[in-house]
This record gives structure tokens, C-alpha cells and sequence, in this order.
């Protein structure tokens, strides 16, 4: 966190924004505009206003507010995204919970900062009217790196001696449970496992996690990272020299393809039942009466990703998956369909997230 402290000298003045003046368009230099397109992509401007000599962009990015600082010349500085406690690392949560009983987060961010040492940051405070306010910064992983927030041993004694005791115990008690459906009971307990051997179970957990993991390229997961600044990937998997993610979005698994340079190709999205395009549904029923649907999901390429591909037209489609039963046999058939972002039937579906027409 080379800049940390001198990016956080802006963050006392960067929350209020209400009390700055929007800017119009034809009042923001073309330099820093061209910042913002060449910093994020897939982003809605909601509007700019000029703070503390730089100047500022609010975005939108997959329901995701964020303010983006530049300089007059249109260098990007950093970009601050208001996320909720809920959205925070397991282990972010974890060491607050453990450590700072009687503390709350008045207020959690993530912080994305042009040196690439992107990072958490927590302003929590005692419970109560008036209490001082402590910072706390944890990098991506979710490890504390940096605070002023006092000793985690004396909050824990002083919290015990004032208030019920049994309070901290039920608090424990549920995280030591939550550690254990999780399977993350070794990397919480950092402390513990450190006055251990060397030849602790935590070594051996490692070594083995990283037998099983895909070694996905740096380029890969920091333009995943940048692009969803709030979501953690569920799973990777290498396709003909690319890389797609499974994350959760909004309550639903979605999928994005990545190139290994770092190049997003598309993203692909579940569709709910109560969701489907009735257009698409009553085409179904004409073509396959008898077939279920199994998967539903709508592919959008990506726009940059789309203009530099000159050879095909990429556009949105659906891609939809139906069972049928086999007279006379016990197995199914699956049946691969793809409709066009209008709803119109495209055929049989092809390969490489491509529709195929039937003859």
C-alpha cells in the first residue's frame, strides 16, 4: 500500500458529495474523460463534480456505486466503492467479530488505487454516541495490513470486564461453528496455528489447496477483480486458452470468459423461470411439447471485445438445454438450442459460446 496514507488525506472530504456542484459534460477536460474510458469498461456515468483539485466521476458499475478521482490531466488516482458489511471477506468479517467485540463498522469501502495495491478499509467505532473512530485496512485476501484500532487483547478484556461475559463466549462459539462448515478454522486462527510446528496442519492444508486450484494467469484474476471489485469468484476453468469464472451475482451464478491477456470475451447469465421470455417459451412447446427445460442463460460479448472481432458478428443470444425422454429407454436426450436477443429461433448450438444454424 504505497500510497495508502496519502490517498486516505482525501477521504475525509471524498463522502460529501452532496454538497458538491455536478459538472456538465463540456466542463470536464476531454484528458480526464478519456481517463474514465480508459480505466473502466462497461460502466454507467451517473455524473462529475471537481473536490480537493480533482476531479470526480461517479459510476455505475453491475449495481455497484463508485467514485473515481483524476487529475487535471486526466490520471486515474483511485476509486472508492461503499460496499455493505455483509459483502465484506469472510476473513474480513472473522478477525472484526473475533477481535473487537462491542465495536461496530460504521463504515466499510474497497478501495481500488492506481500503484495496483487495491485494499479493504473499515472505520469502526465503540457502540455508542460519541466514540472515537478507528481505521482498519485489510489487502485483498482479507488480512489485516494495516490500523490504529487498539490492541484486540485489551478490547477483548475490557469488553469482558464492562459488560456480560457471556456475550463474547456465544460469539465465539458461533464463529468457532461457522469455521467448521466452512472448512477455514486454519487460516482464522492465524495466531494460534503460528506458536505451532512448523509441520502444523496448516502447511500441509496449503500445499494441498494448491495442488487442486488451476493456476489462473495475474492478468486474468486482476481484470476480473477489476470489473468486479465486490464479487469473489466460485470457481475457474481453462477453455481452449481462456479462463471462465463462476460468481455470484445479485443471488444468481453467472459466468464471464476471460482471454489469458486479460481480455473480457463474455458473460454469461442465468435466467429465472419467471424470467423467460415468453416468446422463446411458446416457440419451445411448438418445437419440443414434451422436453424440459434444464438450463436457460443469456451470453452478452463484450462491447471492446466485439469491435475487435471483424471476422464474425458477435451479438447477445440464449442458450437453452432440454431433456427429452427416449421411448423405450431409461435415458434422456439433451437437446442444445440458441435464440437470438430478439427471441428468434437460431438452431442447434454450436461451440465456443456460438449458435449454429440448422439446415
Amino acid at each position: 500500500m504505497k500510497r495508502l496514507f496519502l490517498t486516505i488525506m482525501f477521504f475525509a472530504v471524498a463522502f460529501s458529495v452532496n454538497a458538491q456542484q455536478k459538472l456538465r459534460k463540456s466542463e470536464v477536460p476531454q484528458e480526464v474523460r478519456m481517463g474514465l474510458e480508459n480505466t473502466y469498461t462497461d460502466y454507467k456515468l451517473e455524473y462529475w463534480y471537481f473536490e480537493t483539485g480533482q476531479y470526480v466521476a461517479q459510476i455505475n458499475i453491475d449495481n455497484n456505486t463508485g467514485k473515481v478521482f483524476f487529475t487535471a490531466t486526466g490520471n486515474w488516482q483511485y476509486t472508492i466503492f461503499d460496499i455493505k458489511d455483509d459483502e465484506l471477506p469472510t476473513l474480513v468479517d472473522d478477525y472484526f467479530i473475533k477481535n473487537y467485540p462491542g465495536y461496530r463498522i460504521k463504515k466499510s469501502q474497497y478501495i481500488e488505487d492506481v500503484s495496483g495495491d487495491n485494499y479493504y478499509r473499515l472505520i469502526i467505532s465503540m457502540k455508542g454516541v460519541g466514540q472515537t473512530e478507528y481505521e482498519m485496512i485489510f489487502d485483498p485476501r482479507g488480512r489485516l495490513t494495516k490500523t490504529n484500532a487498539p490492541d484486540p487483547n485489551f478490547v477483548k478484556k475490557d469488553y469482558i470486564e464492562r459488560l456480560n461475559p457471556e456475550a463474547i463466549e456465544y460469539r465465539q462459539k458461533k464463529m468457532a461453528e461457522r469455521e467448521g462448515i466452512n472448512g477455514e478454522g486454519v487460516q482464522v486462527n492465524i495466531e494460534k496455528e503460528k506458536a505451532k510446528d512448523k509441520s502444523s496442519k496448516e502447511v500441509k492444508l496449503s500445499a494441498q489447496e494448491e495442488l487442486d486450484t488451476p493456476k489462473i494467469p495475474e492478468d486474468v484474476t486482476k481484470a476480473f477483480k477489476k470489473k468486479f471489485p465486490r464479487a469473489e469468484a466460485k470457481s475457474w476453468t481453462e477453455e481452449n486458452g481462456n479462463y471462465r469464472a463462476v460468481y455470484d451475482k445479485r443471488g444468481t451464478d453467472a459466468e464471464v470468459l476471460i482471454s489469458k491477456e486479460g481480455t473480457f470475451i463474455s458473460t454469461t447469465t442465468n435466467i429465472e423461470k419467471a424470467r423467460y421470455p415468453r416468446l422463446i417459451t411458446k416457440d419451445l412447446q411448438i418445437r419440443y411439447p414434451k422436453a424440459k427445460i434444464e438450463k436457460f442463460q443469456k451470453v452478452d460479448y463484450d462491447m471492446k471485445y466485439k469491435k475487435s472481432v471483424t471476422d464474425k458478428k458477435l451479438d447477445t443470444y440464449y442458450y437453452i438445454e432440454l431433456t427429452e425422454k427416449i421411448k423405450g429407454k431409461k435415458d434422456k436426450k439433451t437437446i442444445k438450442l440458441t435464440y437470438d436477443k430478439s427471441f428468434k429461433y437460431q438452431g442447434l448450438a454450436g461451440s465456443d459460446d456460438e449458435y449454429a444454424e440448422e439446415d
